[in-house]
């Protein structure tokens, strides 16, 4: 990992956004810490729970000819939010779900990766209060 200063949020989502539009997992050597944890969704408890894991699974699924698609994408002061579709011809690919994906931020490196299936748990997740707030507002109108 290179001894860059630490980069804020948006720094971040930039670089996960290129990463994923490149397919190169390299790309994210940098934004993730060495002790990142990945729970993706629907997993049973079943992750990674380094850098080099989230890397190898990474590479893993990309030799399958899976790639991931940024389709929104919501930056807070300590969490990233990608809401991403899975491309490919085996599975998990669907390129008609959206699975949503909070990234913990600590001093400028991805320290946890968790996996929603629902929009508004991934958003609450990141930011407390965001979603209810959001659907609140809507019911007022």
């Amino acid at each position: 990992m290179s001894s860059v200063s630490p980069r804020g949020p948006g720094a971040v989502t930039a670089q996960l956004r290129e990463a994923l539009h490149a397919a190169d997992c390299q790309l994210l050597v940098d934004v993730l810490h060495p002790n990142v944890r990945w729970n993706p969704p629907d997993s049973g408890g079943i992750g990674c729970h380094t850098r080099s894991h989230v890397l190898s699974h990474l590479a893993r699924l990309h030799a399958l000819g899976l790639w991931a698609a940024v389709e929104e994408s919501f930056t807070y002061p300590s969490a990233v939010v990608l809401g991403l579709c899975i491309h490919g011809a085996v599975p998990p690919a669907d390129s008609q779900t959206v699975a949503y994906h909070v990234f913990d931020v600590n001093d400028g490196l991805v320290t946890r990766i968790t996996g929603y299936a629902d929009r508004t748990q991934a958003l609450d997740a990141a930011f407390p209060g965001t979603a209810a707030g959001r659907d609140s507002a809507a019911s007022w109108w």
